[in-house]
């Protein structure tokens, strides 16, 4: 009987111990520390019910960017089809890491009817795959953190994805009543020219200039409407949402204001090289395609090994044993071409690695400049611009009360203010996309995670872009 060699009990308790930790909880755990934001993976009938409730109870309070970003990660269904791959390398490394099974024969023969058997019983197994369990372990094992890599970065931008959508759909409303406070000083102006027309002191151009005025505010309330929608739908896509699920309600109806400060350039760029999952599945690749090429190195010239004891009864009754040893000659296949192969991957491997990181670093930079100039655009429309507009209407009223200006000035002056608004709010939103993406570069946080606090720090009091009360409003 041929027993092959489990004879090294040392190399089989290590490689058939159970796996210490769950990859799918350090996946969780990676978006909680870096983002600030839970994972869902439900796994039977009951916890899809747990998250759906979940889900529910988040829907029924109004909707922040936090809270979207948290709803995607745990409803989203192809996240939840991603999140998948870690359980298939999870079982690729439980495979990587069990012994193959042995191979049992046997040979019964007769030396004619009747007579006593001849019979030979072997049990054989592979030793040169036994020994380099624990290599192949490893291998495996690194290909397992690669995937919760990629896994980790696929939740990041479907996070940054879903804090994009929001604030999309805040400024959207926000422009749409922008533009009916303008079609309703339109409107005001339309009607005062009208009545300045029939009484002789306005021409035939200058009312159909007033009017096409409100008839353009009118097409861009209704295209503005349509972009809505679509916000509205894409920000229920990326959630996961559907039929009742979708009458969510936003937490504000304005933008927040800027914050403070942005982080510098130099920081951005360290976090990203922390945070960032795609180059930390690169390494993890590259560790990967090494420890293969180890392994070809160690078994190029053995290919394949049994060894084991064989025992056979003649028909006389004699008992014959002995070892068994069973080699693949390296005679035509030296393992050249599968050696080149593992170079070739290798070096691959390496480039693809330096190439993200390369990438990183202009990622992070071209968000950070773009963070810079819309910061700088907002601040302007804000500070200078916009504070511009609201003294033009003030001193026109000024006018308009010593009768040195029209209505029809007046309500002009105001028209202009309302749109300064709304180019300020479109900078605003601007701004805030910005940043997310510049989270997204730098995978992660950009603020401090003592207290796993969330990925983008928002206020809680927008800033108001319009004036407590109207100027355009007069009596006499």
């Amino acid at each position: 009987m041929n027993w092959s060699f489990h004879l090294l009990p040392v190399v089989l308790l290590s490689s058939c111990a159970s796996l210490s930790r769950d990859p799918l909880n350090s996946v969780r755990s990676q978006s909680r520390e870096r983002l600030g934001y839970d994972v869902a993976v439900p796994t039977s009938d009951q916890e899809s019910a747990e998250v759906t409730a979940l889900v529910n109870s988040l829907l029924r309070r109004p909707l922040t960017a936090n809270s979207a970003a948290q709803i995607a990660l745990l409803n989203n269904r192809r996240l939840r089809a991603t999140l998948g791959d870690v359980g298939i390398s999870q079982a690729e490394l439980v495979e990587a890491s069990t012994p193959r099974n042995p191979v049992l024969h046997g040979r019964p023969r007769w030396s004619n009817p009747g007579g006593l058997p001849n019979t030979e019983l072997g049990l054989e197994g592979e030793l040169i795959s036994l020994l380099m369990l624990p290599l192949q372990k490893r291998i495996a094992a690194h290909k397992l953190v690669q995937t919760e890599r990629r896994v980790a970065h696929d939740i990041m931008q479907l996070a940054a994805e879903a804090k994009t959508a929001w604030f999309q759909v805040v400024a959207g409303e926000q422009h749409l009543r922008k533009l009916r406070d303008i079609s309703l000083v339109n409107n005001s102006v339309a009607d005062f020219g009208r009545r300045v027309h029939e009484a002789g002191n306005l021409n035939n151009l200058e009312l159909m200039e007033l009017q096409v005025s409100g008839q353009q505010v009118q097409a861009d309330i209704l295209r503005e409407r349509t972009e809505l929608a679509a916000q509205r739908a894409k920000l229920n896509r990326v959630m996961g949402l559907g039929g009742a699920q979708t009458q969510w309600q936003l937490a504000t109806s304005e933008l927040p204001g800027l914050p403070a400060s942005d982080p510098s350039l130099a920081r951005a760029e360290a976090l990203a090289l922390l945070q960032r999952q795609d180059l930390a599945a690169a390494n993890a690749h590259v560790a990967a395609v090494k420890g293969a090429l180890a392994i070809k190195r160690k078994t190029r010239f053995i290919p394949g090994l049994e060894l084991g004891l064989d025992t056979e009864r003649d028909t006389n009754g004699t008992q014959l044993t002995g070892p068994e040893l069973r080699i693949d000659l390296p005679i035509f296949n030296w393992g050249r071409a599968a050696m080149r192969k593992l170079e070739g991957e290798l070096r691959k491997a390496q480039a693809e690695a330096e190439a993200v990181e390369a990438e990183l670093r202009n990622d992070v930079a071209a968000s950070h400049s773009t963070l810079r100039l819309a910061r700088e655009a907002a601040a302007y429309h804000q500070q200078t611009l916009l504070p511009q507009r609201r003294s033009i209407v003030k001193e026109t009223l000024l006018q308009y009360n010593a009768m040195q200006k029209s209505n029809v000035a007046l309500l002009r002056a105001k028209e202009e203010e309302l749109r300064a608004e709304k180019e300020a709010l479109t900078s605003l939103r601007d701004y805030w996309i910005a940043r997310v993406e510049l989270e997204k570069a730098a995978g992660g946080s950009l603020e401090s995670k003592a207290g796993g606090s969330p990925a983008l720090a928002i206020p809680a009091a927008p800033v108001k872009t319009t004036p407590a009360s109207s100027s355009a409003h007069h009596q006499h």
